[in-house]
């Protein structure tokens, strides 16, 4: 409605001043109509943080109603599960006690059925489970237990393996390679991306410039794959107690907020599986130090909100469309209130799961910037111009110290020579 509204003002094309006026006047009117009065409570970005997909369920019954209600009632209770794990640090998931079928159901904003199969007595199917975020984050809090619900722009593996000879990272018998492009990694918050090894990965980027850090090469490829950073995962397999063996890994961060961090973990075979496979489980161990790393990083303590008021200068109806898709796409932001909004600018306030600082971060992950500015934030898409007005001041040129003037010391006295006397 308010692009037909811009579109038939700009088509009159009303002459002089006061056509021009009313177009301006109407289209500030739509931008105020965008939002209600009242304030809006922004859509979350459920579809990636509380929704849990893909749950497989086969269950038997005495008929085949009774089958497919316990196939639900299951999957929804598998669904909980991967979804606590996906939002709480494995520190604080015993801090939440059993739960009920009937809070689960609670919790649960519905399901949908994505495959399904039936007999008269079996039911098999993947489902698709959708929770309530306020619900959630009402359960957690009143348990004290924190959570993270921001989730990360993808992150690349680049898999070094390290045979004792020398690093292998796209060939064909590298064992590591093929242990993490055997896994399938998407229930965290941080979507994981492996490169296939092809010709443009090879061409991008070697073992060696993998190894050490070449940051060009790892910005190249992680680019390339739409990856705002990248771990460099180093393995190489060490001896252990019992004459066993181990797998030495080493996480190296290129980007993100986490960038230049490094991490290093020893494997060990699993005691209940000791003839697993240990690289595999290595694969398993560095997702799961990434997912909890940024869980850690972006921890919201529960019960915890917080205002902010963000100032958004706007150069156009579509940008100021773009900005408030980007803040509905944010599950972090409880709600928010349009203070006021002019032909360049808006001012509203954002209330918050968290702090400024978790919000900037979320919003980072959508291409926006939210920085701090005067006494309220700023928040623009990444790579505009600002206006002069709204660029931070040039810092004061630094004052150099005065360094004080050697003081000159006194020619040291000369000896007084006297003429000799005359006798």
């Amino acid at each position: 409605m308010f692009e037909r509204i811009a579109k038939t003002a700009a088509g009159r094309q009303p002459a002089g001043r006061i056509g021009v006026v009313c177009v301006r006047l109407l289209a500030a009117c739509a931008m105020l109509l965008c939002v209600t009065p009242e304030g809006v409570r922004a859509q979350s970005d459920v579809d990636r943080v509380f929704e849990i997909r893909g749950v497989a369920v086969d269950v038997q019954a005495a008929t085949a109603a009774e089958a497919q209600a316990q196939a639900i009632m299951e999957g929804r209770r598998t669904a909980w599960d991967r979804l606590v794990d996906r939002l709480v640090p494995a520190g604080q998931q015993t801090l939440l006690p059993p739960i009920s079928s009937d809070e689960l159901v609670g919790l649960t904003v519905g399901y949908e059925v994505a495959r399904e199969r039936t007999s008269d007595v079996r039911y098999l199917g993947s489902l698709n489970f959708r929770f309530n975020p306020a619900a959630v984050r009402q359960h957690f809090g009143a348990y004290g237990v924190g959570y993270a619900e921001v989730a990360s722009r993808p992150v690349l593996i680049l898999p070094v393996y390290n045979d004792g000879q020398k690093p292998l990272l796209w060939e064909e018998e590298s064992p590591w390679l093929a242990a993490w492009l055997d896994r399938s990694f998407g229930d965290g918050l941080v979507p994981i991306t492996v490169p296939y090894g092809d010709l443009a990965d090879i061409r991008d980027i070697t073992a060696v410039q993998a190894v050490l850090i070449d940051r060009d090469a790892i910005e190249a490829i992680a680019a390339r794959y739409g990856a705002a950073q990248a771990v460099v995962a180093n393995a190489r397999t060490v001896g252990a107690e019992g004459g066993t063996q181990a797998v030495e890994l080493n996480l190296t961060y290129v980007g993100g907020i986490a960038d230049g961090q490094s991490l290093i973990r020893t494997v060990v075979p699993d005691p209940g599986d000791p003839q697993g496979d240990l690289l595999s489980a290595a694969a398993r161990a560095a997702s799961t130090e990434i997912q909890e790393s940024w869980k850690s990083e972006n921890l919201i303590s529960p019960g915890f909100e917080t205002r902010v008021t963000v100032l958004v200068p706007v150069s156009s109806f579509e940008y100021w469309l773009d900005v408030r898709d980007g803040l509905e796409q944010i599950s972090s932001i409880s709600r928010r209130e349009l203070l006021r909004i002019s032909r360049n600018e808006a001012l509203l306030d954002v209330w918050v799961n968290g702090d400024a600082d978790q919000l900037a971060l979320a919003l980072k992950q959508r291409n926006f910037v939210l920085t701090q500015w005067q006494d309220s934030w700023l928040l623009y898409k990444d790579g505009t111009e600002l206006p002069e007005r709204y660029r931070p001041a040039p810092l004061p040129e630094e004052t150099l110290p005065v360094e004080p003037v050697p003081q000159a010391f006194p020619a040291p006295a000369q000896p007084l020579v006297l003429p000799p006397l005359v006798q």
